[in-house]
Parts: structure tokens; C-alpha cells; sequence
């Protein structure tokens, strides 16, 4: 049975993405793993695949290693469908990456497919794949 998304879910599941970007960036390792389920998926296709919180929890830290803390993730033109259910909800958007350290120029543009469960009230991501179009 599909869910039901509401408007309020639209604004938190737009919150989880603006606070994925912030802490990822920012080095922010158990903010960004308090967005994910505990079985959470952080994939870029043909690249890489991190499962659980262990693999998931090192992203900040490559993050701020590659980018020296002058990367920038957005998430834009996010899609929200509901899913099976009231907790789950599926999500398309464009993810962007710039890097500040040379002049804001963009690195990768990525398709986002996420599938996003509630847990204890909250949306939490349980997978995401980052595909290059």
C-alpha cells in the first residue's frame, strides 16, 4: 500500500538534506551519521559502496581530507513519492559538488535515488545512490 506524504514531511525531509550537506562538509561525522539508518547505504555508482554506520561515518573524513574543507555539497530539486507504507518515502534530486579552494568550480553533478525510512518519528536515509548522468 503506498503512504502518505505530508507537508510537513516535505519540510523535514528538505531539512535532512540541507543538514547532510552542512555536516559532510564540516566534518561532522556523528551529525552526518545521525541521518542515516544503522544498516544506511552511502553509494556512488561505479565508484564506491558504504554500508552500515562503520563505512558510512568515513565519508566525512575523505571529505575533508580531498577537499580541505573547501568542498561544498547542494542538493537541489528534490522529488519526494511516497513509498510502501507511511514510513518510507522515495526521493530523486541533483546533487552538486563545487570546490571553494578552486574557485567555486563545480566537480561532479550527480542523479540522487534515495529511499528514506521514518525512525522514531524522524527520516533517516537508507540508501542513497549517487549516479553521474
Amino acid at each position: 500500500m503506498m503512504g502518505t506524504i505530508t507537508g510537513e514531511d516535505r519540510i523535514a525531509i528538505g531539512e535532512l538534506f540541507a543538514r547532510y550537506c552542512h555536516r559532510v562538509d564540516h566534518g561532522d561525522t556523528a551529525g552526518w551519521l545521525e541521518l542515516f539508518t544503522p544498516d544506511g547505504v552511502f553509494e556512488v555508482a561505479g565508484v564506491m559502496r558504504l554500508e552500515g554506520h562503520e563505512q558510512v561515518g568515513a565519508m566525512p573524513g575523505v571529505v575533508a581530507a580531498q577537499g580541505g574543507g573547501k568542498w561544498r555539497h547542494q542538493i537541489t530539486s528534490i522529488v519526494v513519492d511516497p513509498g510502501d507504507g507511511d514510513d518510507v518515502a522515495l526521493v530523486t534530486a541533483y546533487g552538486l559538488v563545487t570546490d571553494w579552494g578552486n574557485d567555486g568550480k563545480p566537480m561532479t553533478f550527480s542523479d540522487y535515488a534515495i529511499t528514506l525510512n521514518r525512525v522514531d518519528s524522524a527520516w533517516r536515509i537508507r540508501t542513497l545512490v549517487a549516479t553521474t548522468p
